[in-house]
């Protein structure tokens, strides 16, 4: 009889959790986080996408061409009288957690006559941008003269890449308690990246438990207090300059914010990193377009970001970046 009803008691836990997993993918409250790492591949310790590949970003199909850029899942039309326009970013360019034709390089597409290579890739950072125009300034199909910097305050992180699973044990937590070491072990860790990349309802539970808008934000913010960054991050963005002007390419650099800077409308006190960053750039004598007081002050400013996303933009979001960089004119 006891057995009966632990047994009873186990199938109505796991229906639960089924039941939840489905409402929660239903209403598309929270986007999975993972990616399949066998569809990326490293060349000279740079990540890129594998060339020809279809395979699954947080849930939504991506589709890569034989250059290893995204690309619509169908109906690409480019055009060798057009002029082209590479677009260098990270994950947030690539369009994290929306379908191609829903992020705003997608969307540019329909807005302008232009070719649009999106090279971004999960992980790309300023030492990345740096090799992909070495890459492909020369040897593109399509001649490009017009090129796009995604940036996100994430990239004064040194390290770039996917995070491979030997990595996992490799965090800094040498000033957290025994119990967050316990919990952040290769065990636990690997059990957390299998989990974030397969179940909804532990994606939802856990960024709303741990508060992981403003986790991701306080442990990026800590970096914009080192010296040794910041000199990286001006360091790289001056190679970006030298690139432009040797080979006559005109680069524009955009700015966009983290979801707890427009969570918290902007205050001083948040924006720490863009005055870093604007600083660097004027003494570069370059220009910055910040878009971190357009999030702000958008009445739907709410919605800009994935459900519970430290910095991956909606398709709200992305159709806000799209008007912005033609209001702009940010493309020539």
């Amino acid at each position: 009889m006891i057995k009966k009803i632990i047994l009873i008691n186990i199938f109505v836990a796991i229906g639960i959790i089924i039941f939840f997993e489905c409402v929660i993918r239903f209403f598309d409250l929270v986007n999975l986080q993972g990616y399949d790492k066998n569809f990326f591949i490293k060349e000279k310790n740079v990540t890129l996408n594998r060339p020809n590949t279809n395979f699954i970003v947080a849930g939504k199909k991506a589709k890569i061409d034989d250059n290893g850029f995204r690309i619509p899942l169908k109906n690409l039309n480019n055009n060798f009288y057009n002029k082209s326009i590479f677009i260098l970013g990270d994950s947030v360019s690539f369009g994290f957690g929306v379908a191609e034709e829903e992020s705003f390089v997608g969307l540019l597409r329909n807005e302008i006559d232009y070719n649009i290579f999106n090279t971004s890739v999960i992980g790309h950072n300023l030492e990345s941008y740096i090799y992909m125009l070495n890459k492909y300034k020369k040897n593109s199909t399509y001649e490009f003269k017009e090129v796009i910097i995604f940036l996100c305050l994430n990239d004064i992180s040194i390290s770039q890449g996917v995070i491979k699973k030997k990595q996992l044990n490799q965090i800094d937590n040498s000033k957290e308690s025994y119990f967050i070491k316990f919990f952040k072990n290769d065990f636990f860790l690997r059990v957390n990246v299998f989990m974030r990349e397969k179940s909804a309802l532990f994606v939802f539970l856990k960024s709303f438990t741990t508060n992981s808008v403003k986790r991701h934000f306080d442990y990026m913010f800590k970096q914009y207090d080192d010296n040794n960054f910041i000199m990286n991050y001006s360091n790289q963005i001056n190679k970006i300059k030298s690139i432009s002007s040797n080979e006559n390419i005109n680069i524009n650099f955009v700015l966009l914010p983290y979801s707890y800077q427009v969570k918290k409308k902007c205050e001083k006190k948040v924006l720490k990193p863009q005055r870093i960053i604007k600083k660097i750039f004027t003494d570069l004598d370059l220009e910055l377009h910040d878009l971190t007081s357009d999030f702000c002050q958008n009445p739907e400013s709410k919605s800009l970001f994935l459900t519970y996303d430290p910095v991956h933009l909606s398709k709200i979001g992305h159709q806000v970046v799209n008007r912005l960089i033609i209001e702009n004119k940010i493309i020539n």
